[in-house]
């Protein structure tokens, strides 16, 4: 069991690389009835950026070990290019905040996806909220 109370700002959570291959994709869109099917100028299937973002913060939730009656409570993405099926991402995430409020540990997350030489693919942040 982790011991959040040591988690500090700037303190890295996760690293991985994550392959957008087409199964990965086919289950993320059909987990949430998506059907748009996006492609690129030259009909090559793209990755919806939601994909991007769940498959990054499961990593993070895995890596905390998150407890029963947790909240994810927000959430922040910004999405900066398209990404084609195939990619390969390197996924970080490290704490940015982290504190006790009431009954709960507020602990936001920032998470960055890039591709290549550091194309940055998703910058975001999530605040999930954890019983004490």
């Amino acid at each position: 069991m982790i011991d959040y109370a040591t988690l500090e700002a700037g303190q890295p959570l996760t690293r991985q690389s994550i392959t957008l291959d087409a199964e990965s994709v086919s289950a993320y869109t059909a987990a949430v009835d998506d059907r748009s099917s996006p492609t690129d100028a030259y009909g090559a299937p793209l990755v919806p950026p939601m994909a991007i973002a769940a498959l990054s913060l499961s990593a993070v939730i895995n890596a905390l070990q998150i407890p029963g009656g947790t909240i994810h409570a927000s959430q922040e993405l910004g999405f900066g290019v398209a990404v084609h099926v195939g990619a390969t991402l390197d996924c970080n995430a490290t704490v940015a905040q982290n504190s006790v409020r009431r009954n709960f540990r507020f602990l936001v997350v920032n998470m960055v996806a890039a591709e290549g030489k550091g194309s940055v693919v998703m910058e975001g942040k999530s605040t999930i909220m954890l019983p004490v």
